[in-house]
């Protein structure tokens, strides 16, 4: 089985479409994004029109592959459907714990991209989905956060889908609450013991110890890349990954700082 594995893209939609120059998706079984497609480094690059053609790129990716397209939500991602009522899009009211998460998810962003994804679109998006024995998910999951008993990994896995399901349900329902799934660990300032799998630190938190090998993103170059049979790709927009076999090969975009960077040093 081949996997194509697209991490966090924070609005660069160049090295987007460099992964679908290069990269035949016919010839993928599966395509899995990592979440994290909003709100790019810089601040000063937060437009509005860019988060609309993001917000309509990914709409348009997901109607394009179907079922063989993963998308999966990144905590760049959630604060915008929490903010989602106060766009007049959804009852119930915003919440506010988890729309101002981050300095850069406005409200003005927000309308943007609920002008355009509709509440089955950010239902589609998931918590974790396990292909070919590997569990992906944004940030990873920590044994906490993962379902006990059942007979094999896709039996915790459905209790995990259910958790999340009734977890986003609370978000607008409960919104002075943020559900244990989306809590922010010690090492991002939060106040939990760990991060949920949208904030889970790759190098402070994350722990090879499920059943399943995992493959995340969300904690950017992180050192090391491996930890047991589990990997990281978070290359800020420098490379991305393609899983076939058992194997995860790294795959660098040239026009990338990685790939110059590597250039430079031949």
């Amino acid at each position: 089985m081949k996997i194509l594995v697209i991490p966090d893209l924070h609005e660069n939609l160049d090295f987007l479409k460099y992964i679908m120059a290069v990269e035949d998706t016919a010839s993928c079984e599966h395509v899995v994004m990592l979440g994290d497609y909003f709100d790019p480094p810089s601040s000063e690059d937060a437009s509005l029109k860019q988060v609309q053609r993001v917000a309509g790129t990914i709409f348009g990716f997901k109607e394009i592959l179907g079922d063989k397209l993963h998308l999966l939500c990144g905590n760049h991602d959630l604060p915008y459907y929490a903010l989602r009522p106060a766009c007049g899009q959804n009852a119930g009211r915003p919440n506010l714990m988890i729309g101002e998460w981050l300095e850069v998810s406005s409200l003005a962003r927000a309308e943007v991209i609920n002008e355009l994804w509709d509440e089955a679109f950010w239902r589609s998006l998931r918590g974790a989905v396990i292909l070919d024995g590997w569990l992906f998910s944004h940030a990873g999951i920590h044994p906490h956060h993962w379902p006990k008993g059942g007979k094999a990994p896709a039996d915790r896995y459905a209790k995990f889908e259910q958790r999340w399901n009734a977890q986003f349900a609370q978000i607008h329902a409960q919104p002075d609450a943020e559900p244990e799934l989306f809590s922010i660990g010690g090492a991002r300032r939060g106040t939990a013991d760990f991060g949920g799998p949208l904030w889970l630190d790759w190098n402070e938190e994350f722990e090879d110890s499920l059943e399943l090998p995992q493959i995340v993103g969300h904690t950017l170059c992180a050192n090391p890349t491996q930890k047991g049979r589990s990997y990281c790709v978070d290359f800020a927009q420098a490379a991305y990954a393609i899983v076939e076999n058992g194997d995860v090969q790294l795959n660098i975009w040239p026009d990338s700082w990685l790939g110059r960077e590597m250039l430079d040093s031949v």
